[in-house]
């Protein structure tokens, strides 16, 4: 099966850069965006269907998800900028100690003009495309009047754009803090490797002699319908693929329904069972699946998977009941 190739377009700077722990940089020596294909060759020679259904999904979420994100990030932090130590602005800034840092991006600056000129009530009142400065401001940029769309090329008078190393840093630095994606679960739930924490008083002592509560999710699904499919437990009775919790039930307490089918028991599990972590990567999974210049332990790679193991629903919080 052949899978459409993503691109992922990463800024580099000049000189290269060593990569660093938990970054997303990548050391190329040239000063332009690179790009490079990530792309899958082939999957006949992976035999496992779950690696190979696995495998699909990740690619769909690089393609659909993160590198539609990640691109719009890249440009819009793309230009980074810092005052020239003459800058009559840069002195109005600092003396009213307004909250802008040694390096910033253009819409930062603008954006705190703008709100100035709000607080102070210097938009003409009906357009507000049109600003009438007044006291240091009118100073700082020589005009009495502003239309807004112009006020990017005013400041620059005032600034240096940063060199491509430094915005290279600032840019990676901040779409680390800055970037959300709400990965595909399926990625989680589908891999061999991932590891899930049910709470111990619903799995034990009942199906587990050596008070084991960490398990895989095939391995969850399969144990937990078995406990509850047993005839000798008098906590929840069945009738074809339907079950009925009785008010002595363990799970009387927990669950706020009375009745499930068969089949809601995956639907269940999500909402008591933890997701601890998972051994599988993007590079480990799939012996066919290349990235050129990308190594199995490269620091992007390890930033990928934080993407999909940290921002999910599934850890911290654990709800006092559960509805479906």
């Amino acid at each position: 099966m052949n899978i459409k190739s993503p691109t992922i377009y990463i800024q580099n700077p000049s000189p290269p850069i060593n990569k660093q722990k938990n970054s997303i940089q990548i050391k190329r020596p040239s000063n332009f965006v690179y790009v490079f294909n990530v792309f899958l060759e082939t999957c006949v020679t992976c035999r496992d269907p779950f690696k190979h259904q696995l495998t699909k999904l990740y690619l769909e979420f690089l393609d659909t998800q993160l590198i539609p994100v990640l691109n719009k990030k890249c440009l819009e932090y793309a230009e980074w900028w810092i005052f020239k130590p003459e800058s009559p602005l840069a002195k109005f800034i600092v003396e009213n100690k307004y909250n802008l840092s040694l390096y910033f991006r253009p819409d930062e600056l603008t954006s705190l003009i703008e709100d100035l000129a709000n607080k102070d009530n210097m938009y003409d009142r009906g357009n507000y495309k049109v600003m009438t400065l007044n006291g240091a401001l009118k100073e700082c940029f020589n005009t009495d009047t502003i239309y807004l769309p112009d006020l990017y090329n005013l400041c620059t008078p005032h600034v240096n754009i940063v060199n491509d190393a430094q915005t290279f840093l600032l840019k990676n630095d901040l779409i680390k803090r800055d970037l959300f994606i709400h990965p595909p679960l399926n990625l989680i739930y589908s891999d061999p490797s991932s590891q899930f924490w049910i709470p111990p008083e619903l799995v034990n002592p009942y199906i587990c002699e050596n008070k084991q509560s960490v398990f895989t999710w095939k391995e969850l699904n399969s144990k937990f319908l078995r406990f509850v499919s047993s005839p000798d437990d008098s906590s929840v009775r069945m009738a074809h693929s339907m079950f009925y919790i009785d008010d002595d039930s363990i799970f009387a307490n927990k669950f706020n329904f009375k009745q499930f089918h068969k089949n809601q028991i995956p639907d269940i599990l999500k909402k008591v069972v933890r997701f601890l972590s998972k051994s599988n990567t993007i590079l480990t999974l799939c012996p066919d699946l290349k990235f050129p210049h990308i190594r199995p332990h490269d620091p992007v790679v390890y930033w990928i998977e934080e993407m999909i193991m940290q921002h999910n629903p599934m850890t911290p919080y654990v709800p006092s009941y559960v509805y479906l």
